[in-house]
């Protein structure tokens, strides 16, 4: 095999192995829309899958099959290096949000181990190039992440494996999940909550509320201002997910904020009272920010919030207004965020961070249409930008009459 057509029609039908990919979806990611330039796209590619088959099946069955109006390559998804690396770092956010971290540093050490080069080196076309891109972005997502685990489990890994000191319980969580690498806008709202959160000579645990309709990213706003604030927080970040019918109770939180902090399962409070009275023993003399997110009532944040004055709480609800919240420990600061629409240059900007600017400059105003469409809210504007990002050959016209507000938080 020595086309780089051939190399750019296999890695269309690996990242899709196991199921059919249409004829035209792998001829835009292969050619692209330069008609012009290759005419006949559709004629060439039986030529690919011809040699492809060749080279993959070495006079066995063949795994390259033809399937209704496309192409589908039977291999195990399991085996491939990209199915691989995105599931493992998939598994490892999950790992962190249930409290593993060393499990969690584990899967993004195994992630990180399949790389060899630069992915798709070499291979053509756009579906590649987007491959590329956001193969890179997820790779230096995942070295920043085993990082943190590496500072949370006071792991040195410059020293030699003899000389390391044995693993104490985890005494320093970080548990915020991975930032966005390509947040845009609120830089108003992200300088008045670092002015609370890093505010000197307080006497108080901060308190910093962000409240907003769905789709607003309430979640990755609170997300990205506690890691912009996590200096100020050296003894770490604690973070529960409230969101939906599956919440964790406030007991269970609890009990997973005191095993992070150092206590063992078996010396777990059983009475929530207890448990909660530990909890704020722990946070004492320690510098901690607890990050709530999607706190729906006050009863649900309020027994969560630290009250040592060197603490501070981020708490995300839906709704209009300020979640009505006690002010504990003598709290001396209170923000409230509202977060609504973006502005359309933040729109804009964020469509351009996540599709590239090339791509909206070739059509600036089925991006504005689009933005639009979507109510300039981030959460609509991700979620369409997202599938614009897995169909590289679409315009972004395309998805303009179709928007229908896709939700978030």
């Amino acid at each position: 095999m020595n086309r780089a057509q051939d190399r750019a029609v296999l890695a269309v039908l690996l990242a899709q192995a196991g199921r059919p990919v249409p004829v035209g979806e792998i001829i835009d990611g292969v050619w692209g829309e330069e008609g012009d330039e290759a005419p006949d796209r559709a004629g060439a590619l039986p030529g690919n899958v011809y040699r492809l088959r060749s080279a993959l099946d070495a006079g066995g069955p063949s795994i390259l099959r033809h399937e209704a109006k496309g192409y589908r390559l039977d291999a195990d998804p399991a085996g491939i290096d990209r199915t691989a690396f995105l599931t493992a770092l998939a598994d490892a956010a999950t790992a962190r949000r249930n409290w593993q971290p060393e499990r969690a540093r584990t899967l993004l050490s195994d992630a990180l181990d399949l790389w060899t080069g630069r992915a798709l080196d070499d291979v053509p076309g756009p579906f590649a190039a987007h491959e590329r891109r956001l193969l890179a972005a997820r790779r230096d997502e995942a070295r920043r992440s085993r990082l943190e685990l590496d500072l949370e489990l006071r792991a040195d890994t410059w020293t030699p494996a003899p000389a390391r000191t044995p693993v104490r319980p985890v005494l320093r969580p970080f548990q915020l999940p991975p930032d966005l690498g390509d947040f845009t806008g609120r830089g108003e709202e992200l300088a008045a909550v670092a002015e609370t959160l890093t505010a000197p000579d307080r006497t108080g645990p901060p308190l910093v509320t962000v409240t907003g309709p769905r789709g607003a990213g309430k979640s990755a706003f609170a997300v990205h201002a506690a890691h912009l604030a996590g200096a100020a927080y050296p003894d770490g970040q604690l973070y529960a997910d409230l969101h939906g019918r599956d919440a964790p109770t406030v007991p269970a939180v609890l009990a997973a904020f005191v095993r992070a902090l150092g206590v063992e399962e078996r010396a777990v409070p059983p009475d929530p009272a207890d448990r909660r009275t530990l909890y704020h023993r722990l946070l004492a003399d320690r510098r901690v920010l607890v990050v709530l997110d999607g706190a729906a009532t006050a009863d649900r944040a309020g027994p969560l919030l630290p009250v040592a004055p060197g603490c501070a709480a981020l708490v995300t609800a839906d709704g209009p207004g300020p979640l009505p919240l006690g002010a504990p420990g003598g709290r001396v600061a209170c923000h409230a965020v509202s977060l609504g629409r973006m502005t359309p240059g933040e729109a804009q900007a964020l469509l351009g961070r996540v599709l590239g600017t090339d791509r909206l400059a070739r059509e600036p105003t089925a991006a504005r249409t689009l933005a639009a469409a979507c109510d300039h809210l981030p959460g609509p504007l991700r979620a369409a930008a997202d599938r614009l990002v897995r169909r590289p050959a679409w315009p972004v016209a395309a998805l303009v009459p179709r928007t229908g507000g896709p939700g978030g938080t």
